[in-house]
């Protein structure tokens, strides 16, 4: 599938306080996926951070990406954070 940068807003979420940071990527920000792919991704114009976007699966049709303790600091978000989002395909 031919790269296709995308932006979007959203929140960073957590489900517990020991689980990592995560954000939900709608459909529409990766049409025709079905499976994992490498981006590149800017939070809040920061970055580029290499992460995994992952299908969310059990019947769902969002996928999702996790967000490491030093790339929120360095984007300066905490969980529940509204962020701008930037996904490069690297594929």
């Amino acid at each position: 599938m031919s790269a296709q940068k995308t932006s979007f807003k959203t929140r960073v979420l957590r489900k517990e306080e020991f689980l990592p940071r995560y954000i939900v990527v709608k459909p529409e920000h990766v049409e025709g996926r079905t499976k994992a792919f490498p981006a590149d991704v800017f939070l809040n114009e920061t970055g580029p951070f290499r992460r995994n976007i992952r299908p969310w699966g059990k019947g769902s049709d969002v996928f999702f990406f996790n967000l490491t303790a030093p790339q929120c600091l360095q984007s300066g978000l905490n969980t529940n954070d509204e962020c701008a989002v930037t996904l490069v395909p690297l594929d």
